[in-house]
């Protein structure tokens, strides 16, 4: 069922997409869409995207809503790009918000982005993206590495960004128009290791597209995105630094270095640092959490570069990479 509200003349017409893909999420998942229905002014659409679990699609059907919510199963290949093309296909706004599903928006968040997209220089917007933790934080964890948890982190500030956090991000469509969709060569999927990037590797592609495009970070409003609990352990963290080192290898041999990495070469001689002086001068200060943020923030680092030399190194003994860019996105009514 089709539930576009058109807009009034001059109004730009919004879809808000969230992609799901497990029944574990279930009550996030509920959450998250309830707060996309609630938004103010309303989106023209919602549309949510089932990631090949045809169990969740039906009980998804089966549920009613405040507002009109159109269920899709992923026509894409599995995972988080194939997921997200599928909801540039089918819906019909000329912004679209994408939301994770287990990211809770506040009521201002279409609004307050869609406002950035008003300069028609910018291509794109992300908003705060705050950690929900549902058990205490970790002492330990530092904020320069919420990276990891996919939320927004220590070291990002307001204004231009080279690319967007996936969570709570906002895209015009004529992006996908110049340049295609998510690259399902590096999206998320339920069952492989958590290789991402696929945002950063469409917005390079999209400014190189559109160079005098630009996105933004806007932080007056935001997501709180939930952590559970295996996510908040040193094992995950360490992980999860892996297998960004491993995405950036990838990301660095279909973009060049250059791009790839300029963010995280200030991250790394400035962010770092500073968070390291902090956690000891904390630590002096007589807080034990300071001297275990330092580690984590070397260990973080440690475990990033590991990924990212074997990803490398890999690439360089075998063939080299080939991704898989979903372009020329076709409509699907």
């Amino acid at each position: 069922m089709d539930n576009f509200q058109h807009p009034v003349p001059g109004k730009l017409a919004t879809a808000i997409v969230i992609c799901c893909y497990s029944d574990k999420r279930w009550d996030i998942l509920n959450k998250a869409i309830e707060a996309a229905a609630r938004q103010v002014p309303a989106a023209d659409e919602i549309v949510v995207i089932v990631d090949h679990n045809p169990a969740l699609a039906l009980r998804l059907r089966a549920k009613r809503f405040e507002t009109p919510v159109r269920i899709v199963e992923n026509i894409h290949p599995p995972g988080l790009s194939g997921a997200r093309n599928t909801g540039i296909s089918v819906s019909r706004g000329e912004v679209i918000l994408f939301l994770d599903d287990d990211a809770v928006s506040d009521r201002d968040l279409l609004a307050t982005l869609v406002r950035q997209l008003e300069d028609p220089s910018v291509l794109g917007a992300v908003s705060a993206i705050r950690p929900l933790w549902e058990t205490d934080r970790p002492s330990w964890f530092p904020d320069e590495f919420l990276w990891t948890l996919g939320c927004t982190y220590r070291g990002l500030h307001p204004g231009p960004v080279r690319n967007l956090i996936g969570a709570s991000m906002c895209i015009r469509r004529d992006v996908f128009d110049h340049t295609g969709g998510f690259d399902s060569g590096l999206g998320r999927t339920a069952k492989a290791l958590p290789l991402g990037c696929e945002e950063t590797e469409l917005c390079i592609r999209a400014t190189r597209a559109l160079p005098h495009g630009r996105f933004v970070f806007e932080p007056s409003s935001g997501s709180d995105h939930a952590i559970p609990a295996d996510r908040a352990t040193w094992k995950y963290f360490l992980h999860r630094c892996w297998a960004e080192g491993l995405s950036k290898a990838s990301l660095s041999l279909m973009a060049g270095s250059g791009e790839a990495l300029a963010s995280e070469k200030t991250y790394m001689t400035r962010t770092l640092p500073q968070g390291v002086m902090r956690g000891f001068a904390d630590m002096l200060l007589g807080q034990p959490s300071g001297f275990l943020r330092a580690v984590a923030l070397g260990a973080g680092l440690a475990a990033t570069a590991a990924g990212f030399a074997l990803g490398r190194t890999r690439a360089a003994l075998t063939r080299p990479f080939t991704s898989v860019p979903a372009r020329a996105l076709e409509p699907v009514e």
